[in-house]
């Protein structure tokens, strides 16, 4: 008996699964239904074409098309032709996508109908795609493909930045393969999988969702337009595609449980795995005492994107909801992706609080251009091999050796799912005309959602009532920062009050919101 070398590449995983899972339907999308044979070809030509374009290994090209099936075909074509997909969400300002693309050296985007392709500068070429490259299949003999080399980046992700400017995380391959070679056996995955991609191809968790249905042959339903956003159309979706498993947000999820309870819908999951936001526990009672049936099994994930997605998950039991500690349980790391608590003196002891560290095959390696970032957050320790990335997040270990989050130790926080700095929200309302001074805070709405709240000092004697400064504040802001990052209520203060070492005291400022 032969044993199945392991891919190099996630092009080589696409290929292993369209000889394994031929005829069996790999994507889902309005107007678009294609095999994993029919997949691969097309990933194959729409490769082909990036090669004619120059494309090589080691590129960086950027994606800027909208969420469905082009972005799935896409993005892997670039991998299979070497590349670097740079994710470019059609919905972000352009100046903040003309920034990304400066700062990633892009010669070449990737354009779809839907995005505007003149907002790179004159530096950057663009090659359109379109519905027609779903269907289209290579004429070139794949032996023709370039080698790719694990260690190549597969994709350069951009977070929020504390200095106003956002800074890409370089994934490889390698490490992409070692969060599926961990964390696909935790799942239970079985051979009928159905389940959406819920995420855009700027969103971390969409590799997660691409790759992980890819390597087990699952049925991936592209979530497009309007039904991303939704979710009175994400459950219409979930009823007409009737998937097995979800991962998503939280506070996506409480929407999503309440339209499913009052609409008196039926939606037969078996999994249900959150990220990327503390767990919401009165939602998924909501979701459980509405089905007739079982409720789905719970998971809770936690991962940052500089350590490839997903890095711990645990299973929430009903006691967990019962109890609803705030702590939530993340559960222990992966068998080659360890997961450390540690305080100054070194490892924590259990029940003691301190800096998640996450060490093994999934850390990425590194910030683009940002070597002293880089240093700074990738460390060595004095007593494990490797390298370690410094979350900056507190947890701490129960007895039983499963770690709980806690909270963050800076001034990063997590809305919708969308890892945040505050700081480059206050840069960006610095740079607005009337404001002198300004600071964001987040706070916990009545509905137990993250808000952001911007405490504004203005430049005008005479300010505006709050809702105008609001309104224009938001409307100025626009041109700089995703919607996620825009604040949801301002409120006029004379000075921002300070702490014993100058900066700005946030805790005073929450205080005054109560939280």
């Amino acid at each position: 008996m032969t044993t199945q070398p392991r891919p190099r590449s996630l092009g080589d995983l696409l290929r292993d699964s369209a000889r394994r899972y031929a005829d069996r339907t790999a994507l889902v999308g309005p107007g678009v239904r294609l095999t994993y044979r029919d997949l691969d070809g097309a990933v194959d030509a729409l490769a082909g074409r990036f090669r004619a374009a120059g494309v090589r290994p080691g590129d960086r090209v950027g994606l800027h098309v909208a969420r469905g099936p082009l972005a799935l075909v896409g993005s892997a074509a670039l991998m299979r032709a070497g590349a670097a997909y740079v994710p470019l969400d059609i919905a972000q300002p352009a100046a903040r996508l003309r920034y990304i693309a400066e700062d990633a050296g892009l010669r070449l985007v990737v354009c779809d109908g839907a995005a505007d392709p003149d907002g790179f500068g004159p530096q950057v070429s663009r090659l359109t795609v379109d519905g027609d490259d779903l269907h289209r299949r290579a004429d070139a003999d794949p032996d023709d493909e370039p080698d790719v080399a694990p260690d190549l980046a597969a994709y350069v992700m951009y977070t929020s930045g504390s200095t106003g400017r956002p800074k890409g995380v370089a994934v490889t391959h390698t490490n992409v393969l070692a969060l599926l070679e961990d964390a696909l056996p935790l799942f239970g995955l079985g051979t009928d999988e159905v389940w959406p991609l819920q995420h855009g191809h700027g969103f971390d968790i969409s590799v997660w969702e691409m790759w992980a249905g890819v390597a087990v042959g699952a049925t991936l339903v592209a979530v497009a337009g309007a039904a991303a956003e939704d979710v009175e159309q994400l459950a219409e979706l979930l009823l007409r595609h009737r998937p097995t498993r979800l991962h998503i947000v939280p506070s996506v999820f409480r929407h999503l449980a309440e339209v499913v309870a009052e609409d008196e819908l039926v939606v037969p999951l078996r999994n249900v795995t959150f990220c990327g936001e503390a767990v919401n526990y009165q939602a998924m009672a909501t979701w459980a005492a509405s089905q007739p049936g079982a409720a789905p099994q719970w998971f809770n994930s936690y991962g940052i994107t500089e350590t490839t997605v997903y890095n711990t998950l645990a299973e929430l039991t009903a006691d967990d909801v019962a109890r609803a500690d705030p702590a939530t349980p993340i559960g222990v790391g992966y068998r080659t992706s360890p997961v450390e608590v540690r305080t100054g003196a070194g490892p924590a002891a259990d029940g003691e609080v301190g800096e998640i560290y996450i060490g093994g095959r999934q850390v990425s390696p590194g910030y683009l251009g940002r070597p002293e970032l880089t240093a700074e957050r990738f460390v060595t320790l004095p007593d494990r091999p490797g390298t370690w990335y410094r979350t900056g997040d507190l947890g701490r270990l129960d007895p039983g050796g499963g770690l709980r989050y806690v909270g963050r130790m800076d001034e990063q926080v997590k809305i919708r799912g969308f890892r945040i700095e505050l700081g480059e929200i206050d840069f960006a309302m610095r740079s607005v005309g009337w404001v002198r001074d300004a600071a964001c805070v987040v706070h916990t709405s009545a509905l137990g959602e993250p808000m952001l709240t911007a405490f504004v000092v203005s430049a005008d004697a005479g300010a505006l009532p709050p809702e105008r400064m609001l309104a224009g504040l938001r409307a100025e802001l626009a041109a700089r920062l995703p919607a996620h990052m825009l604040p949801n209520r301002v409120v006029a203060v004379p000075v921002l009050p300070l702490n014993a070492n100058g900066k700005t005291n946030r805790r005073a400022l929450a205080a005054e919101l109560g939280g």
